[in-house]
């Protein structure tokens, strides 16, 4: 891989840059739902199901923008460390939003 030469061709060495490339895709998919969304807790305090709509599309495009990043950086670093992190970190917001519609949906009274 490119670089390695600078920091030493090595399993130690290659470990190490693939846990860098890892934690950079999960900061990636952490970085693009802040960027694009509001937070879980304003989520859970939606009081409308259109205000729900728009957020469940926030979610989608936050998660499509940090999975086209990441598929970039996998292709450029010629590594697919970057874009497990990001389906990691997708995979976790995803669950995390989910919830607090649910919790939404239930402090209304109402399936959605």
């Amino acid at each position: 891989m490119a670089g390695e030469e600078m920091i030493g061709a090595g399993v130690k060495a290659n470990t190490g840059v693939s846990a860098i490339l890892f934690l950079s895709g999960c900061y990636l998919s952490f970085d693009a739902m802040s960027t694009i969304n509001s937070s879980p807790w304003t989520h859970e305090t939606f009081s409308s199901a259109e205000k729900m709509a728009a957020g469940r599309e926030y979610v989608a495009q936050a998660i499509g923008v940090s999975f086209a990043f990441g598929a970039v950086g996998a292709l450029v670093g010629h590594s697919p460390w970057p874009l497990i992190g990001v389906a990691a970190g997708n995979g976790y917001l995803y669950w995390l939003y989910h919830r607090a519609f649910d919790r939404a949906t239930a402090a209304r009274g109402e399936a959605f």
